[in-house]
Formats: C-alpha cells, structure tokens, sequence
C-alpha cells in the first residue's frame, strides 16, 4: 500500500475510494473499505482510502483530541486491506475553510467513484454532505448506509461512548476487536513490586483511555499475549498520583521491558478504582481481582 500525503498531489484519475475520518476503523468503516474494493476490482480500477492525519476537532476547537485508533494504528489496519493507495489530508486551519466545491476541487476532481457514509460530512463547518457529492457529476457517489447493531449506529461515536463508560466487554461486536492501546513503558512509583504485583506503566500519547478502574485484560510484550490485569486511575492507597496512570500486572512475567513498547487488550472492567485503608487491605483486593481476571479471560473468546 502506497501512502501519499495530498500536498499539491492529486489523486489518480482512474480510482474508486472510500472516504472518511476512520477513527477505530470499525465494522461500518470496513463495510465501506470492502464495497470501495468490490467496486473497483469489477472495473479494474486502482483501490484507495482518503482520510485525514489528525482530527478536525483538535485544528477547529484546539483541543487535545484522543484516538480509538491514532494514525500509525490506523495505517497499519488499512495495510490489512487490499488498498493501493492511502491519500492523506493534512488537516490545517487553512483547509477547515474550504468550502465543498473547492474541497471537491482541490482533492476529488479526477477521480472515478467515490464511496463515503450516509452521514459523512466534509468543507467549512460540515456545510457539504452526500447529496453535494451526489450531485457532482464529474465522479460516481456510492453512499453506504447506516449500520446499526443493538439499536445504536455502529459508529466512532458509541464505541467512544463505550470505552468511556468503561463498558470495554461490549466493544467487540461493533468495532470488530476488542479495544486495545499501545504505549512505550515508563518508570513508575514502583510500588506495585512492593506488594508482590509488579507493574509495567506505559505512556498512551494519543489513545481514548477507558474509564478509570481495575479490568481484566491481555497485555502483549514482543510478540506473546499473556493474561493480566490492568488499572486505570490514581493509584489512590499507595502514591495518589495527580495524572492518570495506565498500568498492567503482567502474569507469568518477570523481565524488565522499559522503554519497549507494550499492548493492552481489555477484555472486561471489574470495578472502580478506590483507596482502601490499609495496604494489607489493598493487597487482598487485588488478590480476588486476579481470580476475577482469570475467571474473566477462561471464557475469552
């Protein structure tokens, strides 16, 4: 798969492509990536993805905006595809004005068929929508339609929803795996080691964390899933830490990893963070939450 940043380049005449944020590249997201590809090889067209480095919101409201997938992540799942090409938009504040016909213009004018979500959006202020592109009549418009799973629309929204809720054992049937972070290993307090369950903390740059807790999970060093569990939160009873540490007590591992780079799967929340009055009281609970975990990840599929 070829990368190309759309910096003055314009996208191949002959290219059917799909089009959007992509934020998880979720079951929706794939519906639209697999009908781009459905089409194109029918026609013997060049297959590509359009999208966008960083999100809108972030260059629009300046905020710090965190990621299902960051774009490295995403990246990575596209090359699961069978796409030829990635164009990506370099979003700045100059090309959040564009207006739809000039966003057409600049990015879509050559191409042969774009395929998009019925509710996606584009140009100043989201001012340009399907039926603008539908009635561009230089390309073809394919407007996927809208997914739903449990009476919610599969989309970035409810899984967003979800992780923050915590509720990380109902991702799975619309994102299409379990949710997961990546992070480089960091010092911590090092307290865990203390009381007999070590941890690895790691740095989550742009990923959504979930909701702060103890959860059941699958931790991923150098290539090897092990069992673990994870916390989320202030570490309350031991160092009360003012910023939010993500932290996994690897099973049946005992190497140093810092400065490596780890992956955190969640598999289910088993309670919220609180700070008990003792270590010894501390220690006990974490005990049962490693039977709950294991109990969790037996039944894992």
């Amino acid at each position: 798969m070829n990368i190309i940043r759309l910096n003055g380049k314009r996208i191949k005449p002959d290219t059917v492509a799909a089009i959007g944020f992509f934020d998880g590249v979720h079951l929706a997201h794939r519906e639209l990536i697999q009908k781009t590809i459905q089409i194109a090889d029918h026609h013997g067209l060049e297959k590509a993805v359009i999208t966008f480095d960083i999100h809108p919101k972030s260059i629009l409201y300046g905020l710090d905006y965190y990621y299902i997938t960051p774009l490295e992540r995403k990246i990575e799942i596209f090359q699961e595809f069978a796409i030829d090409t990635l164009y990506l938009i370099e979003f700045t504040k100059e090309k959040a004005q564009l207006k739809p016909e000039e966003f057409i213009d600049q990015y879509l004018s050559n191409i042969h068929t774009i395929v998009c979500g019925f509710d996606f959006k584009f140009g100043v202020r989201g001012s340009g929508n399907v039926t603008t592109l539908e009635e561009h009549a230089s390309f073809e418009t394919i407007v996927v339609g809208e997914i739903t799973h449990d009476g919610y629309k599969v989309g970035s929204t409810h899984i967003r929803d979800l992780i923050n809720s915590g509720l990380v054992d109902q991702v799975k049937p619309v994102l299409g795996s379990h949710y997961s972070i990546r992070g480089t290993v960091v010092h911590g307090a090092k307290q865990g080691r203390l009381i007999g369950y070590p941890t690895a903390n790691i740095d989550t740059g742009d990923y959504l964390v979930p909701k702060n807790g103890v959860y059941a999970t699958r931790t991923k060093v150098r290539d090897t899933w092990y069992d673990s569990m994870s916390s989320i939160g202030h570490n309350p009873t031991l160092n009360c830490r003012v910023d939010v540490s993500v932290e996994s007590n690897i099973f049946d591992f005992d190497e140093e990893i810092y400065d490596e780079e780890i992956e955190i799967m969640f598999i289910k929340r088993l309670r919220d963070e609180k700070k008990y009055h003792s270590v010894d009281a501390l220690v006990a609970q974490i005990d049962q939450d490693k039977l709950d975990t294991l109990a969790v990840l037996k039944n894992l599929q």
